[in-house]
């Protein structure tokens, strides 16, 4: 059996060996430096001891000693002076990093005294735990200064910092002769020139690891930072945000008045687009673009990264003046629906000062779902309002033709014959009860009007009372339902529920 007993300034271990019936009952007394958890070795090349009371077999202690370190197991040579075992470093320890002294397994006496030890403890170097890291700087990442600040760069230590190492790690070009000055015993690092800084200049500064502290300790990771010089403080904003008419020959309708034409050709502001509204309040149409006017002059790389949209509303930008720009959606945006528009503050002028905070802007959209206002039955049928899900009598024509023109809220566009014919092949037809009735085919679609649809099928089988027929005429919603070809569709399915009669 053993005993593990912790005294002050040591751990000692006392190994009771029992065999053939007798005990051998000598302790072998283990101490270690560092004298236990938590003790810190005085210098960067400190050997870690072991030491024992009596002789050992060497190869069972240093099979089971092992040393530990932040990047795993620390490499070191091992030197017996007479009964104590010193552990050398291959590299010199780090202050203030955690290490550990691990003795486990089976070690032997050369008197052939034989038991397991566990000793397992962390402890320091040099210095405490607690890496120096940058507590905080000034100016703030990407903030813009004056070309002639009385301070450039102040960093702000979480402990006192040795100032050569300090300063040969920090990286920052700038004109002149680098002035250093530490304040707060040696916490704070202010950095000037003899020299005003590069107007319209981005500055770069970084610190690595070689900073050290007081006490040695390396800095616990790099720290980097930049800041833009400038001569004034105006900064880049937006002026106005409006809707634009494409140019022709956009398949668009223009609605807008001469003199509104006048002003965009006059100051070219929107090149060959055409204002179609004030500002974005009552929000853009069907194929029509967002215009951004800005006080100065932007950057065109960023700009055409700096929009987003919630919903999502994919599109590029197009440049059309040095201080005006156009976002050209790929699709329409979604009928009633409110959109929040984010113009990034990263978006920089030309000459390269960002904006600073993001500019946002909320609008709903000029389009309008598309309805179904009624629905009229037969050649001269009497028109009514239906809502989605009514049940509704009918006969047959002569020959089982069932006829309806549809009456909807807005017009189809005459242009875009697609949009008319996916509107009469989408509409669909179909036995509803009992399952036994046969479908039915559409025998003709034809737009009356813009607005009204005469759709004739054949096929209809009329029903009683006692034997009624049902059938169900969908029309489909949704961005891939039914549409005008100017953005609009139903909102949701549109459902009637035909009986049939004889």
């Amino acid at each position: 059996m053993f005993l593990l007993l912790i005294r002050a300034g040591f751990i000692s271990l006392i190994l009771l060996n029992v065999s053939c019936g007798f005990a051998d009952l000598r302790p072998i007394v283990i101490t270690t430096v560092p004298e236990g958890p938590w003790a810190m070795l005085p210098e960067p090349e400190s050997p870690v001891i072991v030491r024992f009371n009596t002789e050992m077999e060497k190869p069972s202690v240093e099979k089971a000693l092992q040393i530990t370190s932040p990047n795993g197991i620390a490499e070191g040579e091992f030197r017996w002076e007479e009964n104590d075992l010193y552990f050398i470093p291959s590299v010199p320890w780090k202050p203030g990093l955690r290490y550990g002294l691990k003795l486990s397994g089976t070690i032997t006496a050369c008197d052939g005294r034989e038991s397991p030890v566990f000793i397992d403890f962390p402890f320091f170097a040099v210095s405490h735990p607690g890496l120096p890291y940058v507590d905080a700087f000034s100016p703030a990442d990407g903030a813009s200064v004056g070309v002639s600040p009385s301070i450039i760069l102040e960093l702000n230590f979480s402990q006192p910092m040795d100032e050569r190492s300090t300063e040969d790690a920090l990286r920052l070009d700038i004109p002149g002769k680098r002035i250093s000055e530490w304040l707060d015993e040696n916490k704070t690092l202010r950095i000037s020139s003899d020299k005003p800084l590069n107007p319209w200049t981005v500055y770069h500064w970084s610190i690595s690891e070689k900073a050290l502290s007081r006490d040695g300790a390396p800095l616990a990771k790099d720290f980097s930072g930049r800041f833009i010089t400038d001569l004034e403080k105006d900064f880049l904003s937006v002026v106005r945000v409006i809707p634009l008419l494409p140019p022709e020959p956009f398949p668009v309708s223009y609605s807008g008045n001469a003199e509104a034409k006048a002003e965009a050709g006059a100051f070219a502001l929107w090149g060959s687009w055409i204002p179609a509204g004030a500002n974005l309040e009552q929000g853009p149409g069907s194929g029509q673009g967002i215009g951004v006017e800005f006080n100065k002059p932007v950057e065109s790389n960023s700009l055409r990264r700096a929009f987003s949209f919630v919903p999502s509303l994919p599109g590029r930008v197009e440049i059309l003046s040095p201080v005006s720009a156009v976002f050209i959606p790929s699709r329409d945006p979604e009928p009633e629906t409110v959109y929040n528009m984010r113009i990034s503050g990263v978006l920089r002028d030309s000459d390269g000062l960002m904006m600073g905070e993001d500019y946002t802007c909320t609008f709903k959209t000029d389009i309008p779902f598309l309805y179904i206002n009624a629905v009229s039955f037969g050649q001269d049928g009497e028109i009514i309002t239906p809502e989605s899900g009514s049940l509704i009598s009918v006969k047959a024509a002569p020959g089982r033709i069932l006829r309806y023109v549809l009456h909807f809220s807005l017009p189809f566009d005459s242009t875009d014959t697609a949009a008319r014919d996916e509107c009469a092949f989408r509409i669909t037809l179909r036995p509803f009860f009992p399952a036994t009735l046969p479908s039915v085919n559409l025998r003709s679609a034809r737009w009356l009007s813009s607005d009204r649809l005469l759709m004739e099928w054949e096929g209809a089988e009329g029903g009683n009372s006692e034997e009624p027929q049902h059938y169900r005429l969908l029309i489909p919603g949704g961005p891939n339902g039914v549409h005008n070809g100017r953005g609009s569709f139903l909102q949701s399915d549109f459902i009637l529920y035909l009986e049939v009669e004889k």
